[in-house]
């Protein structure tokens, strides 16, 4: 196997929408991490020394606010200048300065997305009469950010917010309805899985994708769940079930976790009682969204390319050269790190999963 030629081109940084090449010039490291669950984070390592850096350490380059600083709007851009995107978008939240015993001094810059703000505010409130929905466009509206939450799910008689931060609060309600929580510039989306509207991306290993590790376990698959409570306005117990109907739905085809695990193992039903259903509308929509939590988790990828800008959460992902089970279509990237330093310029490492092995002659 021949290994991709290394990515050297530098990030690009827009601080207050203008370019700052000084950043791009001192950039030694630069991180850019994501998950399904929201809030986008970045951590720069830059040189606070070199041309035009003399005198006492207080006038260390990248500490003075010229080039960046506390509540800076920050914007990165990684890749080639032909496939160059935008991997980060927020605010500058932290500034650390490391004098290291016969090492340069570094400056590290700590940012965040717009989720930021909702991960700030901590409060206890009761929401009636509402959706996951409109609970997310209430949340957005209070932090002065535009909403795109749209999807399926019960109406609530109440919800309540026991202390805990907005952003904890949304990504709880995420969770039980197995939606994603992202935000884009100034608009916070909540939105089921592939709604994003990304170009689906093709990895070969041998070529763009350098390391790949893929498992299929069945440690965590059940053949049903089932969500159970009581309802005080019919006086009935609340019992409702899914089983693997729900993944297969999605599923473009070879064998689901639930139908392996049945053959190999046996049936299982997966309880839950973190949380107790009021009606069966909850029910039922909890239960679907735990079966599918698991289901979509029977086939999970760590892999590292050699630099995918396009790669992005919530994308859809085809694998090839990686074996005949594991070969295809239908995975779903669920973490992203971009990295850039000096030693081996710019590098992707991504999480994704699928809920099927391919049928193997």
């Amino acid at each position: 196997m021949t290994e991709a030629a290394i990515a050297t081109v530098s990030p690009v940084f827009e601080v207050g929408g203008s370019l700052v090449k000084d950043l791009a010039r001192d950039c030694v490291r630069l991180e850019v991490a994501e998950g399904v669950e929201g809030l986008r984070t970045l951590r720069g390592h830059f040189l606070a020394v070199g041309a035009g850096a003399k005198g006492p350490q207080d006038r260390l380059r990248h500490l003075d606010g010229s080039t960046v600083g506390l509540g800076s709007a920050l914007k990165v851009a990684l890749g080639p200048p032909s496939r160059q995107r935008y991997v980060f978008e927020g605010v500058v939240s932290g500034l650390e300065l490391v004098l290291g015993d016969g090492e340069p001094p570094l400056v590290l810059v700590h940012a965040e997305d717009a989720l930021m703000r909702l991960r700030m505010t901590r409060r206890t409130r009761t929401y009636r009469d509402t959706t996951d929905a409109a609970v997310a466009e209430e949340v957005a509206r209070e932090h002065g950010l535009a909403a795109d939450a749209d999807l399926p799910g019960p109406r609530y008689d109440v919800l309540q917010q026991l202390n805990q931060s907005d952003l904890a609060f949304l990504r709880e309600r995420a969770r039980l309805v197995q939606a994603e929580l992202w935000a884009t510039g100034r608009t916070l989306h909540l939105r089921p899985r592939g709604s994003r509207g990304t170009t689906p991306q093709t990895l070969v290993y041998g070529g763009e994708l350098m390391s790949v590790r893929l498992c299929a376990d069945l440690a965590h698959q059940r053949s049903e769940v089932a969500v159970t409570g009581y309802d005080a306005d019919r006086r009935e117990i609340v019992d409702e079930r899914a089983g693997p109907e729900v993944v297969e739905a999605e599923t473009a085809g070879g064998r689901t976790g639930a139908r392996v695990l049945a053959r190999a193992l046996g049936p299982a039903t997966g309880l839950r009682v973190r949380e107790a259903a009021l009606s069966a509308e909850e029910a039922g929509a909890w239960a679907r969204a735990e079966m599918l939590r698991r289901g979509r988790r029977f086939v999970t990828v760590a892999g590292t390319t050699n630099g995918s800008p396009d790669l992005v959460v919530g994308g859809a992902l085809t694998l090839r050269s990686v074996g005949a089970p594991f070969e295809g279509e239908g995975y779903t990237v669920t973490r992203i790190r971009h990295t850039f330093d000096a030693d081996h310029g710019f590098r992707t490492r991504f999480d994704a999963e699928r809920s099927s092995l391919n049928e193997v002659a």
